[in-house]
């Protein structure tokens, strides 16, 4: 079973959280799924990474400059782009991705995907927790 918590979207992308039904505890559970609206193209990140992506991206765009790969890691390069007068940073799978796969988002998109990544890493904070929170019984005169 896989479950799909929808988090948000700008113009472009839309961005969601992912449950994977793996035994494994912690952050193997979780991948967060950065789309184009209305296309395939999706680029997945581990449980782990949104938080650090929405800080990469708002350093991205403070850094912009055209044509620079702005960041690069395991996951993910940034590169900054600039087509017929328009910005945009493309999000691409690294070359460890069996398959290689671009999400563009304009820059003027950067800061609410920022803040879409951090609200779906404190999802997956709190989703980690698990339903251990939850008492069994209600206290007595609740």
């Amino acid at each position: 079973m896989e479950e799909r918590y929808p988090i948000g979207e700008t113009e472009s992308v839309v961005v969601a959280v992912l449950r994977h039904d793996r035994h494994e505890p912690g952050y193997a559970r979780w991948s967060v799924a950065v789309g184009l609206a209305g296309s395939g193209a999706t680029v997945h990140v581990p449980g782990h990474y949104p938080g650090v992506l929405a800080q990469r991206i708002r350093e991205a765009d403070s850094r912009f400059a055209p044509g620079m790969r702005l960041a690069r890691d395991e996951y993910l390069d940034l590169t900054a782009l600039r087509r017929d007068g328009e910005d945009s940073l493309a999000l691409s799978s690294s070359a460890r991705s069996p398959v290689r796969v671009t999400v563009e988002v304009p820059r003027d998109e950067l800061a609410p995907l920022a803040a879409l990544l951090d609200q779906a890493q404190a999802l997956i904070e709190e989703l980690r927790k698990g339903l251990g929170i939850v008492p069994d019984s209600l206290p007595d005169g609740v």
